[in-house]
């Protein structure tokens, strides 16, 4: 057995209805500002600059998730204080958005900043499973409540239902801080690559149908 993953009781999970869309695009924008890979993308651009690019890939790419993926929002106080979206299974890579929020996407971030995205997403994408599995694409809490068990809450009920599946899952993060918080619940580390010059760890978590998200056998 491993450690439980630490839960908010006072947070509700629920998918995230449309109408929290604009709120989700601000908090995701946040919660990945200061992240190594948003740094290394936007390059010399301040806090707020990156926050700004953030918020345009979001505002382009968010709409499509919430439509063909899984998007879970956490609420505390009738407020969202964390994200998690996720690929079903067979569902990655999402369809790219339509091609006026494509556009606005590109002019918003400049023609560097999304050339630079889309080699991230190209390598990490050479890396990616062709097999069947769920796919966590982003878990965001926003830095005022991380620490509070809520991202906890959205991985535990996002296992839930890849255990009901009996599937394996995937995902990468850029913060190796992170890998204490995924191996809780049966991550380990897959392979380790380097991605304009910043470190990421690519995650699988094995098939466990019925076990409890966080318990291995």
């Amino acid at each position: 057995m491993v450690e439980a993953l630490p839960r908010a009781e006072d947070v509700a999970i629920a998918p995230l209805p449309p109408s929290q869309l604009p709120e989700a695009v601000g908090l995701l924008a946040r919660a990945f500002r200061d992240n190594p890979l948003n740094r290394a993308v936007a390059r010399w651009r301040g806090a707020r600059a990156r926050q700004r690019i953030n918020e345009h890939g979001m505002r382009a790419h968010l709409p499509v998730a919430l439509a063909r993926g899984r998007v879970l929002g956490a609420q505390r106080e009738g407020v969202l204080r964390g994200l998690l979206v996720a690929a079903l299974p067979w569902g990655y890579p999402f369809p790219p958005p339509p091609w006026g929020a494509r556009l606005r996407c590109l002019v918003g971030q400049g023609l560097g900043v999304a050339s630079r995205w889309a080699q991230v997403y190209a390598a990490l994408d050479a890396r990616h499973p062709r097999d069947e599995h769920w796919y966590l694409g982003t878990l965001g809490v926003h830095p005022d409540f991380q620490g509070q068990g809520i991202g906890g809450a959205l991985l535990t009920r996002w296992l839930a239902e890849v255990d009901r599946d009996g599937l394996p899952a995937w995902l990468e993060t850029d913060r190796d801080s992170n890998l204490g918080f995924y191996g809780r619940a049966g991550f380990s580390v897959a392979e380790e690559l380097e991605v304009l010059g910043v470190p990421v760890w690519a995650l699988r978590r094995e098939p466990r149908a019925g076990a409890p998200p966080g318990a291995v056998e």
